[in-house]
């Protein structure tokens, strides 16, 4: 490597972000023998480097070649971006599609942390006034995608993050005891929809529903965001929720999701 005489400069670091990079960049996903020549590094080397990512997290290995992918760790990093595109290219048509359907706003959001971060949005002019974009973040326990992400997290995770949250008030329908949160995870584990009803704003409901890879995970979330002002909570319970359930259905197929 170049900078190999450099005492400040961390061979061992270079070699893994340089795996890293082949596998994002890959078109196939990446095997220890394809890395390996890619980047002249030895077998045992690339071995090293993906079975410590793989027990980070950041990398998984496909079920079926057995070669590396990102693994969900990776979501919050600036490695996401380019496989981001993945996700947005099969959900994209299928959000703007849902938006048009229903002349209201559709968004698409990952977990960060203890936020979410919305990755696509198709705005309508009838939405309300909080102002969202595309890389905007919202925290996770008052916003429908937030708590659709946490409520299908392995226990353990979710443990560490209601850890982590500071659940300040919003407005008075914000849920800001961790048990209450916690029951209301269970019903969106019941029900496979969440719903937000005032908690973030009080102009804003939505329902969310969670998008999952081909392991089953869920990696990102769906939802419609409606002003409270015109939508009832019984109509997002009812009407709205069946249309989000069924589109993050739609996009989960898309990334290899089977519910066989």
């Amino acid at each position: 490597m170049t900078q190999g005489s450099n005492k400040s400069f961390i061979n061992s670091i270079e070699k893994g972000m340089s795996v890293l990079s082949v596998i994002v960049n890959s078109r196939n996903i990446g095997g220890i023998t394809q890395i390996s020549k890619t980047l002249n590094l030895s077998i045992a080397s690339v071995q090293r480097i993906t079975n410590t990512f793989e027990k980070l997290g950041y990398l998984k290995k496909d079920e079926t070649t057995q070669g590396f992918v990102l693994g969900h760790k990776a979501w919050g990093l600036g490695l996401s971006i380019v496989k981001d595109i993945d996700l947005k290219t099969v959900a994209h048509p299928y959000l703007k599609q849902l938006s048009h359907e229903i002349g209201e706003t559709v968004n698409l959001a990952i977990l960060d942390g203890t936020d979410i971060v919305y990755v696509d949005r198709i705005k309508t002019e009838r939405i309300i006034n909080i102002n969202l974009s595309i890389g905007s973040r919202l925290p996770l326990y008052c916003t429908s995608m937030g708590k659709c992400l946490l409520a299908f997290l392995p226990d353990a995770d979710l443990s560490e993050l209601l850890n982590k949250l500071e659940m300040k008030p919003f407005t008075s329908r914000t849920i800001t005891d961790k048990g209450k949160l916690l029951e209301d995870l269970k019903k969106v584990r019941e029900t496979g929809f969440s719903l937000n009803n005032k908690e973030l704003d009080i102009g804003l409901r939505s329902v969310a529903a969670p998008i999952r890879d081909e392991s089953k995970k869920v990696i990102a979330a769906v939802n419609i965001a409606v002003p409270s002002s015109r939508i009832t909570l019984d109509e997002l319970r009812t009407k709205f929720a069946r249309k989000v359930v069924e589109v993050a259905k739609v996009i989960s197929e898309g990334l290899g999701y089977k519910t066989i």
